[in-house]
């Protein structure tokens, strides 16, 4: 793996992002995406649904019996284990976050650098992903497998939360109340999105899913630094996050893991 892994990684706002920055992104995400063993992406978007699923929602995991809130930590975890993985194509790059209550978003509603079909006569890489898992047990239904493109059916972008719905979450003290109140609006979202991401066993291969849920840590984030960690259970810190090798204290400061946000700038709103 890549030493550069070290550098502080600075995740933006995909609307604000230079020319050359979403080039590099790009580039490294069809790189990412061709690889077909355990460092790429098929198989690290695996992780969260079809075929593992090691995640954890609604304080249920498929692979246990334990009852938690691990959504916040086991998505943080998750998001810097793939953009690890996506930097060693070209540690220059980090996963951006899309804001769904953003007035640009409120036009648009996916953003364009997602939506956009082809680029310099190529396959945007963000817009879609082709799904390769030969076999997944789901509970309740018989093995399956997938090959197929990942799509969207996204509704209309008046259809989006309001910016006072996030603010509202800021207000809240208690860790539990506020993980819960961000998941529903995480909920909302990707059923705002409909296809793949309206479907848990094949949402994390959407690359929509990350800048998605990079806005979500990012709220969570913002919230730390307004409240603290002080009203999370100390029961759950120890807790393990599999796949990856992190606890739950493991990933409670974002500095330790060798990144921070950028500061939502004005959005360019056209026509």
């Amino acid at each position: 793996m890549s030493s550069n892994r070290n550098v502080a990684i600075i995740r933006k706002n995909i609307s604000n992002y230079l020319p050359n920055e979403l080039l590099d992104f790009r580039n490294a995400m069809e790189k990412f995406m061709a690889i077909r063993d355990n460092r790429g992406y098929n198989h690290i978007a695996g992780f969260h649904g079809a075929p593992d699923f090691y995640c954890w929602h609604h304080q249920r995991n498929d692979k246990s019996v334990l009852r938690a809130r691990l959504f916040l930590p086991w998505h943080r975890a998750y998001l810097k284990y793939l953009e690890d993985h996506l930097r060693d194509h070209d540690a220059r790059v980090s996963q951006p976050w899309w804001d769904p209550t953003s007035p640009l978003s409120h036009q648009e509603g996916l953003p364009k650098d997602y939506s956009v079909v082809s680029v310099n006569k190529k396959q945007n890489p963000l817009n879609k992903f082709h799904i390769f898992v030969p076999k997944a047990s789901v509970k309740g239904l018989p093995n399956i497998s997938l090959d197929e493109d990942t799509f969207r059916d996204p509704s209309p972008p008046e259809e989006l939360p309001e910016p006072a719905v996030v603010d509202s979450l800021y207000e809240e003290e208690d860790y539990g109340i506020f993980s819960d109140k961000l998941e529903d609006f995480h909920d909302r979202i990707h059923v705002w999105c409909g296809g793949s991401m309206a479907d848990v066993l094949t949402a994390g291969f959407d690359p929509i899913f990350y800048a998605h849920h990079c806005n979500i840590d990012r709220i969570w984030w913002i919230w730390q630094l307004r409240h603290g960690n002080s009203t999370m259970p100390s029961n759950i810190l120890d807790l393990p996050l599999p796949p990856f090798n992190y606890t739950v204290k493991d990933v409670l400061n974002i500095y330790n893991l060798g990144y921070d946000y950028a500061t939502a700038s004005a959005e360019v709103i056209t026509g």
